[in-house]
C-alpha cells in the first residue's frame, strides 16, 4: 500500500530524512517511534505531500506520486491525479483542526461534499454512521469548543474516515491530550487496526504499539535505526540505540 525508496528530505542543510526506505502492506499496522526530532512526523507528511521529498520515490497503493532528485521534480503524473490519490489517505493530527465554527456533524460531512461532491443526505448518514462509530453520535450538534480534547480528536478520526481512505496516518494524535483522555481515542484506534485498516501511526504511546502494531520501526536522526516485530524492538532490540532510547522510557 505504501513504499518509500531511497527518501531523503532536507530543510536547507539540515537534512531531517536519511535514505528512507520502508514497505506497509495491505491491513498492516505499523507504528513508528522515536526520540523527538528523529523525522517521523516529516517521513508521515511526505505521504500525502504536505512536505516534498528532497529526492527518492514514494508510492501510494502500487502509484508513483513522488519522484524527485536534488528538490527537482522527475513524475511524469499530473498534480490533479496526484491530489486524487491522495485522498486515499486520511490523516489525524496532535492537534484537532476542526473548524471552530461548524457543529461536530458539519465538520465530518465537509470534506466529501466539498472535495468529492458527495450529495448532502449521504453525506449526512456517512458522517452519522462514523459518530456513532467513534461513540459520539449524541454530540453532532455540539461546537468543538463543547467537547473535550479526546471527543476532539474522535471527531477528527470520523472526519478522516468520512472521506473513505485506503490507508490512515496518525501524527502522535494523543500527545496533545491529557493522559485521561489518550484512552478513547486509543480504542477508536485499536477497533480500526481490528477491522483491517491499513495504518501507520508515529505515536509515543508504547503501550498501543506492544499490543496493537504488526511492525515497529525505531527512529533517530532522520534514519530508520531497527524495524521489526513489537516482540523483537521492545524485547530483543539488536541496536544499541534503541536499546538506550527504550530504557528511558519503559
Amino acid at each position: 500500500m505504501i513504499k518509500l525508496e531511497n527518501v531523503h528530505k532536507s530543510f536547507g542543510s539540515l537534512e531531517v530524512l536519511k535514505n528512507i526506505n520502508l514497505e506497509v502492506k495491505q491491513g498492516e499496522v505499523v507504528c513508528v517511534i522515536g526520540p523527538s526530532g528523529s523525522g517521523k512526523s516529516t517521513m508521515l507528511r511526505s505521504l500525502n505531500h504536505l512536505e516534498r521529498i528532497t529526492s527518492g520515490r514514494i508510492y501510494i497503493d502500487g502509484q508513483l506520486t513522488d519522484e524527485r532528485e536534488e528538490g527537482k521534480d522527475h513524475l511524469k503524473v499530473s498534480q490533479k491525479r496526484i491530489s486524487e490519490i491522495c485522498t486515499e489517505l486520511g490523516m489525524v493530527f496532535q492537534r484537532f483542526n476542526l473548524f471552530p465554527h461548524m457543529t461536530v456533524l458539519q465538520n465530518v460531512m465537509e470534506a466529501p461534499m466539498t472535495v468529492k461532491k458527495v450529495p448532502y443526505s449521504e453525506a449526512e448518514k456517512t458522517a452519522i454512521e462514523l459518530l456513532i462509530k467513534v461513540g459520539l453520535e449524541e454530540k453532532k450538534d455540539e461546537f468543538p469548543s463543547r467537547l473535550s480534547g479526546g471527543q476532539q480528536q474522535r471527531v477528527a478520526i470520523a472526519r478522516a474516515l468520512a472521506m473513505k481512505p485506503k490507508i490512515m496516518l496518525f501524527d502522535e494524535p494523543t500527545s496533545a491530550l491529557d493522559p485521561e483522555l489518550v484512552g478513547e481515542v486509543l480504542e477508536v484506534m485499536k477497533a480500526l487496526a481490528r477491522e483491517g485498516m491499513t495504518m501507520i501511526v508515529v505515536t509515543h504511546e508504547m503501550g498501543f504499539a506492544r499490543e496493537v502494531a504488526n511492525r515497529v520501526v525505531f527512529m533517530d536522526k532522520g534514519e530508520i535505526i531497527e524495524e521489526g516485530t513489537p516482540d523483537d524492538v521492545f524485547l530483543q532490540p539488536k541496536h544499541e540505540r534503541t536499546r538506550s532510547f527504550l530504557q528511558k522510557i519503559l
